[in-house]
């Protein structure tokens, strides 16, 4: 396979993972799009089609060579055409749209993305597993991250507690674990050098330190649902909002830190010093 696919692939995962991961439906749909549209470039460049950088005329490209493998996976081009339209009224405008509308189009980005990583694992003698967790390592570390197993057990005593509640006479219990709030909520780490890839897909420490970020957003989403609740909010629609967080790092060298500090220093000085 041709380098350049890959990075395709792996740009486009991140994507994809970024739009998941994001509260806003415009930033939602932004990236789903661009992960839609890396992926298809990545079909494109494997077969020597150069993609064009003109969105519709790469769409009608990857149609016309890989349309049926769409197709009888029940995507329609017109769908994608609608979610570029989509694409382009949010990039362009403050339109917000509705949590199911971004669900949808997430949806449709995801089975995109399965469906060219299929047809790439088939060509290439792989299973799609195996296919598919060769991009997460190289974008992650690993398929599966060190914290994968402690959210998930987080997960399952949420809906411990809110069978419990049912039982304490607080809603019902069918009812009570639709709406935990860890059924709708995404989890993404992603750091770029490898050390630290290897350490947030493998250190159990870590991974449990992570989980507990997990158990405190959704304790803050249960916040704000009680909050909606107090200022009027219809029942029905208490939990119909988007919301992330976004905490990043980007370090230095110690080396890097020193000069920063030192030209600082320097300037100080310099502002300090009488002017004769």
């Amino acid at each position: 396979m041709k380098p350049e696919v890959m990075d395709r692939l792996v740009t486009g995962l991140s994507q994809y993972l970024n739009a998941k991961a994001n509260g806003t439906s415009k930033f939602a749909i932004a990236d789903g799009y661009l992960a839609v549209d890396n992926y298809f470039s990545a079909i494109l460049i494997d077969i020597g089609v150069e993609p064009t950088r003109n969105h519709k005329r790469k769409l009608s490209l990857v149609w016309q060579h890989f349309g049926n493998a769409f197709t009888e996976n029940s995507i329609s081009k017109s769908e994608v055409e609608d979610f570029y339209n989509r694409w382009q009224e949010v990039r362009y405008s403050s339109t917000v749209l509705d949590s199911i509308s971004t669900i949808k189009y997430l949806r449709i980005s995801a089975q995109i993305l399965r469906i060219v990583s299929n047809e790439l694992a088939v060509k290439y003698g792989l299973s799609k597993e195996v296919f598919e967790d060769q991009i997460y390592v190289d974008l992650l570390g690993s398929r599966w991250s060190s914290f994968d197993e402690e959210c998930a057990q987080i997960h399952d005593k949420w809906q411990s507690d809110a069978e419990n509640d049912a039982e304490a006479g607080f809603g019902s219990k069918l009812g009570n674990k639709a709406l935990n709030p860890s059924n709708f909520c995404d989890i993404l780490v992603m750091a770029d050098d490898l050390v630290t890839k290897d350490i947030l897909s493998a250190d159990p420490e870590i991974g449990s330190a992570i989980a507990n970020f997990y158990d405190s957003f959704l304790k803050l989403i249960e916040l704000i649902e009680i909050s909606r609740q107090d200022k009027g909010v219809d029942d029905n629609e208490i939990p119909n909002f988007a919301l992330s967080m976004k905490i990043a790092y980007h370090g230095q060298s110690i080396a890097e830190i020193s000069k920063i500090w030192k030209n600082m220093i320097v300037q100080i000085v310099k502002d300090h010093i009488p002017k004769k």
